[in-house]
């Protein structure tokens, strides 16, 4: 859109532009000057792309965008250049979302989904390739590719951010040092009542509170989990992030999903290690590792709904 509005905006601009490229493609543009494309980055924007029929959508042509959009290049092309002397290939670049599924992808059999925490927790399908329905997209559902041009539904909340708010309030009120929560073992007895808000004064305890915070917050995650659920068969819920590392964030969301496993999820660098993986022949002669993914698994089967 920022194309879209350069064109009827600042008309002069837009006949000087040859190519405009997406962030990973212009960082590796910076490395070795090929000006490409790639699905993962078109797939984030979803205003470019038609799903339905999988190409540009009709508008991109009709503004006459598509001529200074690069090239589609496969996620596993690259280009040699030389650094001090000897031959280095440089991928393409991958949008961070998506190349964080990666590892996932290659190294899991089965339908799965993946909640990545973080300021924002953004709920992936891989395995739910029906068009978004009206509901979906006023609940803030979008679909990305993966890096075979393959659909991913998802769906986010702005939960990491909420929860920073709420525990500088909670250990402001209970005199807790931040970062209290962190050491907080799960307990089931404070699974009793709805959070209060604003009103900190029914809790007895910090612990309390917080338990009665965290469900809450992780209803709203089950009900974002669910918008991307419909029309797949999904047995695994992978969470990797911050909140991978909360006990009783993870022992909760169990109990929304009682029918499915649920695993806390450990890739360092999780984006980083996707995009090597993509262009591994290209760099590394060696085996990909079995064990790419720490997994912890939660839950009894209790349901807390």
């Amino acid at each position: 859109m920022q194309l879209y509005r350069i064109k009827n905006a600042k008309p002069g601009i837009f006949v000087r532009i040859r190519y405009a490229l997406h962030l990973p493609q212009y960082l590796s543009y910076l490395i070795c000057g090929n000006p490409v494309s790639d699905m993962t980055s078109i797939g984030c924007h979803t205003n470019l792309w038609s799903f339905e029929k999988n190409e540009y959508h009709r508008w991109v042509e009709e503004e006459k965008i598509r001529g200074i959009l690069a090239p589609i290049v496969s996620a596993d092309s690259t280009s040699q250049i030389a650094l001090q002397g000897h031959p280095v290939a440089v991928g393409t670049g991958l949008h961070d979302s998506s190349a964080a599924l990666i590892p996932y992808l290659q190294c899991m059999d089965g339908p799965f989904v993946l909640i990545s925490t973080g300021t924002w927790c953004v709920s992936l399908n891989p395995f739910s390739h029906a068009a978004l329905t009206v509901e979906q997209l006023q609940n803030d559902c979008l679909t990305y590719l993966t890096h075979e041009g393959r659909p991913v539904k998802a769906s986010r909340l702005f939960a990491g951010h909420e929860h920073e708010e709420q525990t500088k309030k909670l250990s402001s009120y209970f005199n807790k040092p931040a970062g209290y929560y962190s050491s907080l073992a799960f307990d089931e007895h404070f699974l009793k009542a709805g959070f209060a808000g604003d009103d900190l004064s029914r809790y007895g305890s910090y612990e309390e509170a917080y338990h009665a915070f965290v469900q809450g917050l992780v209803k709203k995650q089950a009900d974002a989990l669910q918008l991307i659920l419909e029309g797949s068969v999904v047995k695994r819920i992978f969470v990797d992030g911050g909140f991978s590392k909360n006990r009783v964030y993870m022992h909760v969301l169990s109990r929304f999903f009682p029918g499915m496993d649920v695993f806390a999820a450990s890739i360092p660098q999780a984006s980083a290690i996707g995009a090597a993986m993509v262009i591994h022949r290209a760099w590394n002669k060696k085996i990909l590792p079995d064990q790419v993914i720490s997994l912890d698994r939660y839950g009894d089967k209790k349901s807390i709904v």
